[in-house]
């Protein structure tokens, strides 16, 4: 059961991420510093011993981008998930959820941090991007909204898996 739920509400709240994302974006609200396409192109980079890029907007282009991107994002949703339902598994109330859900998702954004940046060109934390303040906001924000899908899906879903 946790491996079916691992699956459903990590889609549940990568979509809630990406849904929030837009939302945010359209306003003016985050700051959306690289599209679907690279991010496709990084992971398949990244499949074919590729690690980092000067430039990933720069690295040769390969097709069906944006379907590597919506894989490889739902896949890394899906396993940020399973990670803390392995560690909450029984031991948690769901009103205890409601708080730690949107903390462990401020915890997520190390990956973007201290991996995802570095690897397409932009440095540690966005250190080399002119931009940087708006990117590690937009980061912080967006896995902060992770959070909050995982929480939702535990108020509303979580009692039919336990």
């Amino acid at each position: 059961m946790i491996l079916i739920e691992s699956i459903l509400s990590g889609i549940w709240a990568t979509l809630t991420m990406d849904l929030l994302a837009r939302y945010l974006s359209g306003r003016g609200l985050i700051y959306p510093f690289i599209i679907p396409e690279a991010l496709g192109r990084w992971f398949i980079y990244m499949f074919k011993g590729k690690f980092k890029h000067g430039d990933i907007n720069r690295t040769p282009a390969f097709i069906n981008e944006k379907t590597w991107y919506f894989l490889s994002h739902y896949l890394i949703g899906i396993i940020l998930a399973g990670i803390y339902l392995l560690f909450t598994h029984k031991q948690l109330e769901i009103h205890d959820h409601v708080w730690l859900t949107p903390v462990y998702g401020m915890c997520t954004v190390c990956l973007a941090w201290f991996w995802l940046l570095p690897s397409i060109g932009l440095g540690v934390m966005a250190k080399k991007s002119a931009k940087r303040n708006l990117i590690l906001r937009t980061n912080f924000i967006n896995h902060t909204n992770f959070g909050f899908g995982l929480s939702v899906w535990f108020i509303l879903f979580h009692r039919f898996f336990f």
